[in-house]
């Protein structure tokens, strides 16, 4: 039973979980509840907990941080975490959300809400609707939506609403606009007063990946060079919205978005648009493998703006759709919340695979300084696959850290394999076997999970493919060193054969013929025979 606060429609989220609990809400404007020490920032999200059995009272400022709680609470039942004491609780970034920016098939309708109501029970509160595929986000930008696509976008803002999310809707023209003609801006009002008419606040301008110089010779005229243009545009835009509406929102994404924040276009862009424009920036590069506070003060020196990361993590597009992005987020200061407005992770077409790292984003962006990659990671996969299928799927998982956050890759089957190569050279035969009997099962537990037709499975059958063959050379290895059947090995090799032709990347792409090689030596020379 909840009382003191209505919080009708976020509650369905949550199903039984807080069935069996009394929770009590009191809702003051206090510093005790509005005040976070940690970022010296005022906040609606914060809420303080006090726990005694079954009895959860809850201190906080309004219904978003009443929200917040709830999500916390039933995070904790889930995990058997919910101890007795007062816990006081707040974000280290004030912006922690998702974009769907890929290139590739945009997600369906329910994915979006799937992913949506996922994410808010993770206490993200942003989202920005910018898919690169989108037709009537990028090209065909000067074109309304049709109404049933309209009708599905407004039930998405929504449904962000219901779960205390900001909702950005955005719109990429830079491909074909000319800046100069009054026609397209007029346009672009026009699109923009139609995405308003369904409930959107908060639009993001979007001008990357289109050209550097200025397509037409009527705008080279007017601004000289494409800088000019765009902050032209930004300004007037920006102007426009608030004369629609003075709460609405803005973000730009400029068309130079990475590298070290003091180059010319981006500091010039920077220091003439408005303060309260909020600027997408990656770090140093498309898809940066750390992101570090002095790099952050560096783009504030240059731009007079804090940076808003559109952090290319877990996308797997363009050149990287070999890769699987299922990994934690990593290599992100603790304290980059401080000189920064927050982050928004880029997801991949994979929407269900993409959950797993957003839901990691999620924890580190809520509590930086205490954030544990693998810990999040496997209370991800929890969430997502479910507990009785968790460690299976860890297994599979393991060998997918391939991507630009150069993590370590296959950690568990390479200790593993450490512990039935010291059992061989110590001459211990059986416990070698034991170890090889024990991971080789939960390898096969895991192939047979990802046999199922669910949507994660689906999404991964490129992957799970190659780690069936996988599965199959190592079960050929160890049948090899227990029977001592020569005929086994041109099977095996062959299958390694296999293995290399398929353009799916596992485990960094090993030499796996070497390291074969290596195996069997070491196996059969000291007692695998």
């Amino acid at each position: 039973m909840i009382k003191g606060v209505d919080l009708t429609g976020a509650e369905s989220l949550f199903g039984d979980t807080l069935s069996d609990f009394d929770i009590t809400v009191a809702v003051s404007n206090t510093r005790r509840v509005c005040y976070c020490e940690k970022t010296h920032r005022l906040t609606d999200e914060k809420y303080i907990l006090t726990v005694s059995g079954n009895n959860v009272g809850v201190e906080c400022s309004g219904e978003k941080s009443a929200f917040y709680a709830l999500c916390d609470i039933a995070k904790r039942i889930e995990e058997g975490k919910l101890a007795d004491g007062e816990y006081a609780c707040a974000p280290s970034f004030a912006v922690r959300g998702y974009i769907e920016g890929f290139y590739g098939n945009p997600w369906s309708f329910e994915q979006r809400k799937s992913v949506m109501s996922l994410m808010a029970k993770n206490r993200m509160n942003t989202v920005y609707h910018a898919p690169k595929d989108d037709l009537y986000h990028r090209e065909k930008w000067r074109e309304e939506y049709p109404e049933d696509e309209l009708a599905k976008l407004k039930e998405l803002v929504d449904c962000a609403k219901e779960y205390y999310m900001s909702f950005s809707w955005c719109i990429a023209p830079g491909l074909s606009m000319k800046y100069s003609d009054e026609k397209e801006f007029d346009t672009l009002i026009s699109k923009t007063k139609q995405l308003y008419s369904i409930g959107v606040r908060c639009f993001g301008l979007l001008l990357d990946d289109i050209d550097e110089e200025l397509a037409f010779e009527e705008d080279k005229a007017v601004y000289g060079e494409t800088v000019n243009a765009h902050i032209e545009l930004i300004n007037r835009y920006y102007v426009a919205l608030k004369e629609l509406d003075s709460s609405i929102c803005l973000t730009v994404c400029p068309t130079l978005y990475h590298g070290k924040g003091s180059e010319y276009y981006i500091s010039k862009l920077g220091r003439n648009i408005p303060p309260l424009v909020s600027v997408f920036w990656t770090g140093r590069d498309i898809c940066s493998r750390e992101l570090t506070s002095l790099e952050a003060l560096k783009f504030i020196e240059s731009t007079y703006h804090k940076p808003l990361y559109w952090d290319n993590y877990p996308v797997n597009d363009c050149s990287m759709f070999n890769e699987m992005h299922i990994s934690p987020i990593i290599n992100r200061e603790a304290d980059l919340y401080k000189y920064s407005e927050g982050i928004i992770s880029n997801c991949m077409e994979y929407a269900e695979c993409s959950k797993i790292p957003l839901i990691t984003f999620a924890d580190y962006l809520w509590d930086s300084v205490n954030y544990d990659p693998q810990k999040s990671w496997e209370s991800a996969i929890r969430q997502v696959v479910g507990k009785e299928d968790a460690d299976n799927f860890v297994i599979f998982a393991d060998h997918l850290y391939t991507s630009c956050l150069k993590d370590a890759n296959s950690r568990r089957m390479y200790e593993a394999f450490d512990e039935i190569e010291t059992a061989f050279k110590a001459g211990d035969r059986e416990k070698a076997f034991a170890a090889a009997e024990n991971y080789l099962g939960r390898m096969n537990a895991c192939r047979e999970y990802l046999k199922k037709d669910i949507p994660i499975c689906r999404e991964l059958k490129k992957w799970s493919k190659k780690f069936f063959v996988m599965c199959d050379i190592l079960n050929g290895i160890f049948t090899f060193i227990a029977t001592k059947d020569e005929k086994l090995l041109a099977e095996i090799f062959g299958l390694v054969e296999k293995y290399e032709a398929m353009p799916a990347r596992i485990s960094n792409d090993i030499d796996i013929k070497t390291e074969l090689r290596n195996e069997l030596d070491i196996s059969i020379t000291n007692g695998g025979t």
